[in-house]
């Protein structure tokens, strides 16, 4: 397929992300809106199925799970830099890599969901919160360098929005068509191609001793310059090669008298059968096969 047909689906996908987004900030009053956009005040969960899926509005200036809020305008420059790649690399894909666009046109969509969030508001925008394992009642602390760590079932995940799935599922895609699904380039053909008048090309197979017919492809005469057919000069039986007939001109008369014989008539002149009887019985017996119907009256 096409390049286009995959910029087009990372432009739908981030557009689908920023309806989204839209939508999840309209249920919200819009001075509740200012409020939470500045951070003075909380997040409200709105619950959308129990114990696991909510819709919490939340503004995040840094990556997943808020990390690095400071460098929100290098991860803006990171974003745009990451598009012009993919498109770059898209355009390099063979037309049957239809796997590996589709996951960068994932990446890509991603990358333009929350890009466009950081130009427009300095801040992403997340509302999707899910809760893993609501019915579980368990915790877990351990100590790591000095230092204690908790996990505690349920686990909310850290809020986010479609562009951050969108880059999640486009990068499993691609790690499962970089190890199973990609091929290897084939090696190229050991035996080259035979150019032949015409804008015919054969393959040559010398263990087979066959030819392969390739594509044809026909040029109008006088589009370019049509090449000279590569031929094999035939040898005979006792090794002599034959000198094809649009070459016989250029031979030595010797050669000539070498492939013909020395013996040979005349193109001017006219064979008749010797009129003496042979001595010898059998060109006597040949003599007489050889006769015309009217000579025996």
């Amino acid at each position: 397929m096409a390049t286009r047909y995959f910029i087009l689906l990372s432009v739908i996908l981030a557009g689908l992300d920023q309806y989204t987004k839209f939508l999840a900030k309209s249920l919200v009053d819009p001075m509740d809106l200012e409020l939470l956009a500045a951070g003075e005040i909380g997040a409200v969960r709105n619950e959308i199925i129990p114990d696991f899926f909510y819709l919490t509005l939340n503004f995040n200036k840094g990556i997943a799970w808020g990390m690095l809020p400071e460098w929100s305008e290098y991860f803006t420059g990171f974003a745009i830099l990451m598009v012009f790649v993919i498109l770059w690399i898209l355009r390099k894909l063979d037309k049957d890599e239809v796997w590996f666009k589709i996951a960068l046109s994932f990446q890509m969509a991603g990358a333009i969901g929350n890009m466009a969030d950081r130009l427009l508001y300095k801040k992403v925008t997340d509302f999707l919160d899910i809760t893993l394992f609501p019915n579980a009642n368990v915790n877990y602390s351990w100590t790591l360098f000095n230092r204690g760590f908790e996990f505690h079932l349920p686990y909310d995940w850290p809020i986010f929005n479609l562009a951050d799935s969108f880059v999640v599922v486009g990068t499993v895609v691609l790690v499962i068509v970089l190890i199973f699904l990609r091929e290897e380039p084939a090696p190229a053909a050991t035996a080259p191609a035979m150019a032949v008048a015409g804008g015919v090309s054969l393959t040559a197979h010398p263990s087979e001793n066959k030819f392969e017919d390739a594509e044809v492809e026909m040029t109008h005469p006088g589009n370019v310059e049509m090449e000279e057919a590569l031929i094999e000069i035939p040898i005979d039986e006792d090794g002599e090669k034959l000198v094809p007939l649009e070459d016989a001109d250029k031979a030595h008369p010797e050669e000539i008298e070498g492939m013909l014989g020395s013996a040979r008539h005349p193109k001017d002149e006219t064979v008749k059968p010797d009129s003496t009887p042979a001595t010898d019985p059998e060109k006597k017996k040949l003599h007489d096969l050889s006769r015309r119907p009217e000579q025996d009256k």
